[in-house]
């Protein structure tokens, strides 16, 4: 079984590189730099198989979110590069002949021209970020709302009839992230009030996975609706990697609708009485804490009886109004989180890459080739 690893940065290849020297993992790391030159042979293949017009309109998408020019000229230059690197990978794939190709994520547009080359019987795989605190992410499907985990409340609910749920009540202790800018003071949270996290516009999570919200001010503004249709107080807080800053909409909260920027994360999604969120990891913060939870975008942990799914503005107040009388199913969110960790998630982070970790990747890969 021979896996070609595609990195595009050196974190990649440090991790991909200690994954070739276990036992029975066969292939190469290849980076961005190391595809061969390209060969016009391929063209016909390339030009078929690739889909360009939503490659051009994704990256021009997210440049449009960061300020960047993308008009014609740019879309231009933009299919060419496209084309180029296409063809460098199907240069490559011809080279190595993989039974299987691994990627980080598989957002990038490099990574989706390799993917769209390849043949049906190459296995594919994607590492990410492990969803649950000390683990990582390995699916054959994709990361995030394209991953594998099951979205049927059915499964669960068959899944806790195989399987024993424990009744670990040990707390969670989740992973502070280190904020882009220091020294905001902390809030004194009132007794009862939302919680709507802020994510980052130009994440894939808000470019591809929120069809009604386009962006941290749309959010904004539903919280202002919140606030001002339901009497709720509004508690925000700005994604701390974000490198957006929002001094006029510091200007428009009042008493009912504040940021807690100094406030960890943890803290809010404990002291609050509901969470509301897009698709972000703090939606599946809020689901270990036992906390309900209004999704408004795409989400993998959208299961029927584990959280509530709003498509429209009306449909959070509605929400709003009638909480906590919801349909949420605390053992069909038992069996979810006992699903994650002990069949989904791989366990350890890649950032530690220690020895058991490896091991079970590995074993892994190879499962997911036999």
């Amino acid at each position: 079984m021979k896996f070609l690893f595609f990195s595009l940065a050196k974190h990649q290849t440090l991790y991909f590189s200690k994954l070739l020297e276990q036992s029975g993992i066969d292939g190469r790391v290849v980076e961005l730099k190391q595809l061969p030159l390209p060969a016009l042979t391929d063209f016909y293949t390339v030009a078929r198989r690739v889909e360009w017009a939503r490659l051009v309109f994704e990256k021009c998408q997210e440049r449009r979110v960061k300020g960047k020019y993308a008009g014609v000229i740019y879309r231009l230059l933009l299919r060419i590069e496209m084309l180029v690197m296409a063809l460098r990978c199907a240069a490559l794939l011809s080279r190595e002949r993989p039974d299987a190709v691994v990627v980080w994520n598989g957002s990038n547009r490099h990574c989706q021209l390799m993917l769209a080359l390849l043949g049906p019987s190459v296995r594919r795989f994607f590492f990410e970020n492990g969803l649950l605190p000390g683990t990582t992410t390995l699916d054959s499907k994709g990361v995030n709302y394209h991953n594998s985990v099951p979205r049927d409340a059915s499964f669960y609910r068959a899944y806790a009839q195989r399987v024993e749920l424990n009744d670990d009540e040990r707390p969670v202790k989740l992973i502070p992230r280190k904020p882009r800018i220091q020294g905001d003071m902390p809030s004194i949270l009132p007794k009862r009030f939302i919680f709507i996290p802020f994510q980052d516009d130009r994440d894939t999570q808000i470019r591809l996975f929120s069809p009604w919200i386009n962006n941290m001010r749309d959010l904004f503004h539903l919280g202002e609706s919140i606030a001002r249709e339901t009497g709720w107080i509004v508690v925000l807080k700005e994604h701390p990697s974000s490198r957006e800053s929002y001094p006029d909409l510091h200007e428009k909260c009042h008493e009912r609708l504040f940021f807690a920027n100094g406030n960890a994360t943890q803290e809010l999604i404990e002291s609050c009485s509901l969470v509301v969120t897009i698709n972000s990891t703090v939606g599946l913060e809020s689901i270990l804490l036992n906390k309900p939870l209004i999704t408004l975008g795409q989400a993998f942990f959208n299961v029927e009886g584990v959280v509530m799914n709003a498509g429209a503005v009306p449909e959070v107040i509605k929400l709003i109004e009638v909480f906590p009388e919801w349909p949420i199913d605390a053992g069909l969110r038992k069996a979810f989180l006992h699903y994650l960790a002990h069949e989904y998630c791989v366990p350890g982070r890649w950032q530690d890459a220690e020895n058991e970790h490896l091991v079970e990747v590995s074993r892994r890969l190879l499962r997911g080739c036999s």
